[in-house]
């Protein structure tokens, strides 16, 4: 009981003074007293514009087709997480992917990222965040048919090689002057066109058959892998409509997930899809 009185007893007091504080200060100070609050409420409104204007800014999706090679993606991931960014993931199609990727304008407020081929033509296009894995690839055929395809002029002789459509591959061997290439729109088409005797041969990174193989139900020991003509290399792409200072940021934190040895055990992780040496 005692405590209670003395508890307001002493906010009594403490009322008491602050309104007579208050009734000293003259009309001035009392238009001051009210202009504080507009301020610090209009500071914050410009803290929250601004803070909302720099996630809008940095606001990224990442763009993956339907079967993502995961340790692609996880790589991704990993960049986007330390650097903080605010990033989505959205499953498209491959032709989707590429046309979001090519849309963008300077004043898009979209930010795109997907994993690319590393060319002179994608380098143009889009910001490079960080090469990711360099991988074979190679003329395949079947143990069984006994086509000779060890050098370019033998796979150039094969009755027809099949190759998906959507890929840089496909691109690159036109380049090169190959004109027995069968395009077709998925690689599990390619498989299926192998196996059945439509094609000699299909052209492909080793992982991406094996795993069309298996998908299927082939088996994967018919597999016979003949001229290795290239490696290819996969990074990370950025639309162009991204800020330097974002750029700068992603680019940091690449450098930093590789040196940590975070790389080393996703890749690790991976090893035995991507077939790499253990």
């Amino acid at each position: 009981m005692f405590k209670r009185k003395l508890y307001r007893l002493f906010h009594r007091n403490i009322e008491e003074k602050v309104i007579f504080h208050f009734k000293r200060l003259d009309l001035n100070r009392n238009k001051n007293v009210k202009v504080l609050p507009v301020t610090l409420l209009i500071t914050f409104l410009l803290f929250i514009i601004q803070l909302n204007t720099h996630a809008s800014t940095n606001r990224t999706t990442l763009l993956t087709p339907p079967s993502p090679g995961e340790f692609y993606y996880e790589v991704a991931q990993e960049i986007f997480k330390i650097t903080g960014a605010n990033v989505k993931t959205q499953i498209e199609s491959y032709p989707s992917i590429y046309k979001k990727m090519n849309s963008t304008t300077p004043e898009s407020k979209e930010i795109y990222a997907t994993i690319a081929v590393l060319n002179e033509n994608n380098i143009k296009k889009y910001h490079n965040i960080l090469n990711i894995i360099s991988i074979e690839t190679s003329f395949y055929t079947l143990k069984d048919s006994k086509k000779n395809s060890k050098t370019v002029d033998e796979v150039k002789n094969l009755k027809g090689i099949c190759v998906w459509l959507d890929s840089v591959l496909n691109k690159y061997l036109i380049n090169q002057g190959f004109h027995n290439l069968i395009p077709v729109p998925t690689l599990n088409q390619c498989v299926n066109m192998l196996y059945t005797g439509k094609v000699d041969a299909l052209y492909s990174s080793e992982a991406p058959l094996i795993k069309s193989a298996k998908t299927l139900d082939l088996d994967v020991t018919k597999l016979k892998k003949g001229y290795t003509p290239m490696r290819v290399t996969f990074f990370l792409a950025l639309t162009k409509n991204a800020s330097k200072e974002y750029v700068k940021k992603l680019t940091n934190s690449g450098k930093q997930f590789k040196s940590s040895g975070r790389y080393d055990e996703i890749l690790d992780k991976y090893r035995k899809d991507l077939f790499l040496p253990q």
